[in-house]
């Protein structure tokens, strides 16, 4: 008799220990033998957490969940399934790592993933918008999906395609280094995805268990890694980020690393009258946009207005600087541009040995337009080995 008493202690001290809801809990107890009573067949919308008792991220995340089933009470119905008791109710749903959190609302048998911040805030948030939609669908109303998890503005990048991509680019780059198997990582996601549709630079991850090579390179030993490429040289020049890893908080980041985006002396709207090699390769340290305008004083004046309007707008993306028309002979043969008259005007990339001729009417918006494009590589240019040094300065003109 003593034997069974000592038996039932023990059994309730271990649901005391290993059960992470309370009795009195908001917090429903799903198992094996409800689940599909209480969520599948149900008419009301579910959210559902995947969990085990010895998960340090599940403990963390009780508190938050009960107090969110408590403010949702009667609202939206919250759940808890433990995986090591009760897992075959939770195998059809990809549940490889704790916790896993799914909503289940209109279609049950496809339930979303919820990969939001594990705070009750957050959670609370969430589940308002999801049984408006409930509602909503329950009056006929078409609800559309929304993108808030849509990646399609994320690049991918691996080992073979980084360095065409990033480091040969003229433009800054925001790259997270993840693991697919991260908590952290899954946090960040929707935030990383919605940044990707604010952001005026490419927004990138890396795979790092798969890319390995990219991850030694950049040293990554804990996930997510986040480094900002800037614009012009990328040579050593990446910084890590250790700032919030919300959207608002990157975007911040990125618009507060623009005014030293390519680490030139000149200032990014600075328009160069170039006259020498020397101030040639300064311009052309990054990206350049190079004018050939005409003698007359009037319509060069009008043409070096709009490039300086232009360089307003690529500060840290292109740097621009303008010659005087059929100055330095050579030079304008090689880049295609003598005989065609003026203004004319080649972006060129001399890290990519290449130039692109720009041959649409000069204004601010066709030139903002093209030099994105030669950016982000949609523009067709032309290879050269070596550019001829400029030659002596026509002093007649």
């Amino acid at each position: 008799m003593k034997g069974i008493c000592y038996l039932l202690i023990f059994s309730l001290v271990a649901t005391q220990c290993f059960g992470l809801y309370e009795a009195d809990s908001k917090v429903v107890k799903l198992t094996k033998d409800n689940f599909k009573t209480l969520v599948l067949e149900s008419n009301e919308p579910w959210m559902v957490e995947f969990y085990a008792p010895w998960c340090g991220h599940c403990k963390a995340l009780a508190p938050e969940y009960n107090k969110a089933a408590k403010a949702l009470d009667g609202i939206v119905h919250i759940g808890a399934l433990d995986m090591t008791t009760d897992g075959e109710a939770g195998q059809p749903y990809g549940v490889n790592g704790y916790p896993t959190i799914k909503y289940f609302g209109v279609n049950k048998a496809d339930p979303i993933a919820y990969e939001g911040e594990r705070k009750k805030n957050a959670i609370v948030d969430y589940l308002l918008d999801k049984a408006r939609e409930f509602a909503l669908n329950r009056l006929g109303v078409e609800i559309k999906p929304e993108p808030s998890n849509d990646d399609s503005k994320v690049v991918v990048l691996t080992d073979a395609n980084f360095n065409e991509q990033v480091i040969n680019s003229q433009e800054a780059w925001f790259v997270e280094f993840y693991a697919p198997w991260c908590g952290h990582c899954k946090q960040l996601q929707p935030e990383w995805n919605k940044l990707s549709h604010q952001a005026d630079i490419p927004i990138a991850k890396v795979d790092a268990t798969a890319q390995t090579e990219l991850a030694k390179r950049f040293n990554i030993e804990s996930y997510p890694t986040i480094y900002f490429f800037p614009a012009g040289n990328k040579q050593n020049t990446h910084k890590k980020y250790e700032g919030e890893r919300n959207a608002a908080a990157l975007l911040k980041y990125i618009i507060e690393q623009k005014p030293v985006d390519g680490q030139s002396q000149m200032s990014g709207s600075d328009v160069v009258n170039i006259k020498s090699d020397e101030s040639l390769n300064e311009v052309c340290k990054q990206l350049c946009v190079l004018g050939f305008l005409p003698t007359d004083k009037v319509e060069q004046e009008g043409a070096v207005q709009v490039l300086k309007k232009t360089a307003l707008s690529l500060t840290g993306r292109a740097n621009v600087g303008w010659f005087v028309g059929e100055q330095f002979d050579d030079f304008e043969a090689e880049l295609n541009v003598i005989g065609e008259g003026y203004p004319q005007v080649v972006v060129l990339d001399l890290n990519a040995k290449k130039h692109y001729r720009f041959r649409r009417q000069l204004n601010v918006d066709n030139l903002n337009e093209f030099v994105r494009g030669v950016i982000k590589k949609t523009e067709t240019g032309q290879s050269f080995s070596n550019l001829p040094k400029l030659n002596a300065q026509k002093t007649d003109l």
